[in-house]
Parts: C-alpha cells; sequence; structure tokens
C-alpha cells in the first residue's frame, strides 16, 4: 500500500493511551476467538461435526458470534463496523468488478502449494497485482450490469460439476460453509471489527488509488496472516506446525480484502471476494 501523510501532528498522551487500547482490545478479542476454536476443534463436539460434514462450522460459528455479541455488548455501531445492507446493490457492483481479478489469481492454486515458500511467493505476487488492478478497477463506479458476473460466471460451473456426479448434498454444504461461514466469518472478524475498530484509534489518513486507508488494515492483515501462520487446523490431526509460507501470501490476501472493505464501506463485498471461488471451487470438485 502506499502510504503518503504529510506533516503529522505530534501525539497527545491521550492518543497513544486510545491506540495502546484499542491494539490491546484487538488482541484479546483475537487470542480468545483462536483459543476457543483449537478447543471446540479438540472436543468430542467438534470431532463428531468432522464426521457427520467434514467441515468447521462450529468453529467459525464462533468466528461470528464471538465479535458480534462484542459490538452489540459494548453498544457500537454495526454499520461503522461494516455491518450494513444499505445500499446492496452497490456492495454487489464492487464484488462482481473485484471478482474477476481475485478469480483469476486463485486460479493459481492449482498449480503451485499454497505452503511452501515457492508457491507462497507466487500467490504473494499475484496478490499484491490484484491489489493494483483491483485499485484502478474500482477507481470507476461500478455500474449495475457488473452484477451479473456474479451469476453467469460461476452458476454453470456448478452445474457442470453436480451433472459429472458431483454429491448434491456436499455441493450445497460447500457453498453454505465457505461463503456464509469462512467469507463471512474471516471477514467479519478481520475486514470487520479489528479493521474498523483500529480505523477509530489510528484514523485513516493514507490513500491508495483515492480510497482513504490507515494502519488498521495493516495490523488486521497482519493478524490474518499470523492466524494461517498457527494452523491451528493441524491440531486436529495431532500434529500441529507452524505455517509460515501460507501466512505470508495470506497477509497480501487480507490487504486486497482490506482496501475493498475501504472502497464500499462495508463487509459484504470483500466477504463474497473471499468466499464464493472457494465455494464454488469446492462444490465443482466434490471435496
Amino acid at each position: 500500500m502506499l502510504c503518503m501523510q504529510l506533516n503529522p501532528a505530534p501525539e497527545t498522551t491521550n492518543e497513544k493511551m486510545h491506540k495502546a487500547k484499542a491494539v490491546l482490545e484487538v488482541v484479546v478479542v483475537f487470542g480468545s476467538i483462536l483459543l476457543l476454536i483449537a478447543l471446540v476443534g479438540l472436543s468430542p463436539a467438534g470431532s463428531w461435526e468432522r464426521q457427520v460434514s467434514n467441515r468447521f462450522f462450529i468453529e467459525y460459528g464462533i468466528m461470528i458470534i464471538f465479535p458480534l455479541l462484542l459490538l452489540v455488548a459494548t453498544r457500537r455501531n454495526l454499520a461503522a463496523y461494516g455491518l450494513s445492507f444499505r445500499n446492496f446493490s452497490y456492495h454487489l457492483d464492487i464484488a462482481a468488478t473485484a471478482l474477476v481479478p481475485v478469480a483469476l489469481a486463485s486460479a493459481a492454486f492449482a498449480f503451485v502449494d499454497y505452503r511452501e515458500w515457492h508457491g507462497s511467493l507466487i500467490l504473494a505476487a499475484l496478490r499484491i497485482a490484484v491489489l493494483f488492478v483491483t485499485g484502478w478497477l474500482l477507481k470507476r463506479k461500478p455500474t449495475a450490469a457488473g452484477k451479473g458476473v456474479l451469476l453467469s460466471t460461476f452458476l454453470p460451473l456448478l452445474f457442470i460439476g453436480l451433472a459429472m456426479g458431483t454429491w448434491l448434498g456436499n455441493a450445497l454444504t460447500a457453498i453454505v460453509f465457505y461463503l456464509f461461514f469462512v467469507g463471512f466469518g474471516e471477514e467479519l472478524l478481520f475486514r470487520g471489527y479489528i479493521q474498523s475498530r483500529l480505523n477509530v484509534a489510528f484514523g485513516k489518513p493514507f490513500k491508495f488509488m483515492g480510497v482513504n486507508y490507515g494502519w488498521g488494515i495493516v495490523i488486521a492483515s497482519t493478524l490474518f496472516g499470523l492466524m494461517h501462520v498457527l494452523n491451528i487446523g493441524s491440531l486436529v490431526g495431532g500434529r500441529w506446525e507452524l505455517a509460515w509460507w501460507w501466512g505470508l501470501w495470506t497477509f497480501f490476501g487480507g490487504l486486497v480484502l482490506g482496501f475493498v472493505r475501504e472502497k464500499s464501506g462495508g463487509i459484504i463485498a470483500p466477504a463474497i471476494l473471499h468466499g464464493l471461488p472457494q465455494a464454488i471451487a469446492y462444490a465443482v470438485l466434490g471435496l
């Protein structure tokens, strides 16, 4: 991200304390959610869940419920944290405009190993390219006609996959899980709660492709990458290991999603961009 800030005023003690409090709150919430997810994954409930659905619905449910309860309990403006359905067609236009470069970059998963250094560097480079391409595309006001990309591009792929013998139940659970639990859940936590909370404390003094942003997007993307480094899902197999290279490229992916969140003013568009390509891929492949 490009940083442009002219002659910032010296920070007061209160401002420093406000920023420190925001970072501490975010870290505590982030750590608490990961701990709860780990405990559920290792519990009989988590084992039963994976046997029945081969998904992590309960764990991602925690990722959704925890921030929502916090925001409601502290009486914060949900719209300010990206949770608003106002101008819904505009959010769909933003998602449709950014979906093509995001989907094209995601095609690289078929050729590289995202947990190895060479694959991670390729994916990181692609995410940086997507950031600039998406920024350039979104400088122009999206039109309603762009919404057709969401259906006309991906629904035929889904029907082809089903016609080739993909089990309908598995396809539907894949779509629900990756679009509404993974996509919405991770965006609610990282781009909704964390990025917005830090924006309140740090402000948005920088600009990229006409969009204001601040340290919130950088810290949220760092934590997003850290979550993948910690690789909590490997606990289930009984052999936990850090996944540094997975965390590297997901950091840059977080910057793309964070930029879209700032551009659209909500988490609907980044949630679609995050979850839809995975949902369709897993539904078609029958995974």
